[in-house]
């Protein structure tokens, strides 16, 4: 199972529409695919109508505090391949509880050791602010995406890159991903021009600014049942095969030859 966690230390940043869009996209190439709701405030949990974001069972938070196993709580959804774990508020408090214990971000690391031959791909949406929650969601990862929307989301991905590299001593495998940027070209400009400065390579998928993909989360499922021909499911559909590229299970297309068809303006 390989494990893709979207993370950022910036709410807004368009971390769960990715999450929740990029796992429709595995399932819809037939990877079996869990997606895992690990931000407290649960936006993908009400974005599935899997839960009310209060109560803890059913939740992650119970095989997280030791009180069941995860196949208790993975629930189906109505996207052929994609099963859910639903969130609840009280994660947060977990998280302030499990620091007393050594070795308290292998938590889920062990709670996904229950699933590891069950699906291809989870798909893990990360909390926005720096926490014990958080470093759960770092430790399994084989990948991290990290939107970035604004000069804001650049500079708090600092202290999302420092504490990846303090849990696991390496360079990250990361596509760094911009959001919702394509209507604000100056903006953007700035942007890009932060992570120039910071070193931070962009990744070849952007999102770009898309109204459907924007309102897709009032209708219950992803962008390509709802718009499938939308820009947004264009760029889904491009992220994924990046992350696919990105984690060899496929190769890059072959590069263009002049007097191809596709060249033709």
């Amino acid at each position: 199972m390989r494990i893709v966690t979207v993370i950022n230390a910036k709410g807004g940043c368009g971390k769960s529409t990715i999450a929740m869009n990029l796992a429709a996209a595995l399932a819809g190439q037939g990877y079996r695919t869990l997606l895992i709701d690990l931000d407290p405030q649960a936006q993908v949990t009400a974005w599935l109508n899997a839960g009310d974001g209060l109560t803890s069972l059913g939740t992650i938070v119970m095989p997280m505090a030791g009180k069941g196993s995860i196949g208790d709580v993975i629930q189906e959804t109505k996207i052929a391949n994609l099963f859910f774990v639903a969130s609840a508020q009280p994660l947060e408090d977990l998280g302030r509880q499990m620091t007393e214990e050594e070795g308290y971000q292998l938590r889920l690391t062990k709670v996904l050791g229950q699933v590891v031959d069950r699906f291809a791909f989870c798909v893990i949406d990360s909390p926005n602010q720096i926490s014990p929650i958080m470093e759960n969601a770092i430790t399994p990862a084989h990948l991290f995406i990290v939107p970035f929307e604004s000069t804001k989301a650049v500079k708090s991905y600092a202290n999302v890159y420092a504490l990846v590299q303090r849990i696991r001593g390496e360079e990250p495998l990361a596509l760094h991903v911009l959001s919702n940027l394509s209507r604000l070209p100056g903006h953007r400009k700035r942007v890009i021009e932060l992570m120039e400065r910071d070193g931070i390579a962009r990744a070849p998928s952007e999102i770009r600014s898309c109204g459907w993909l924007a309102q897709v989360d009032e209708h219950g499922g992803s962008i390509f049942q709802y718009r499938p021909h939308a820009n947004g499911a264009k760029d889904m559909l491009a992220l994924k095969q990046h992350v696919l590229v990105t984690l060899g299970l496929e190769s890059p297309p072959a590069p263009l030859m002049i007097g191809e068809s596709q060249l033709v303006a």
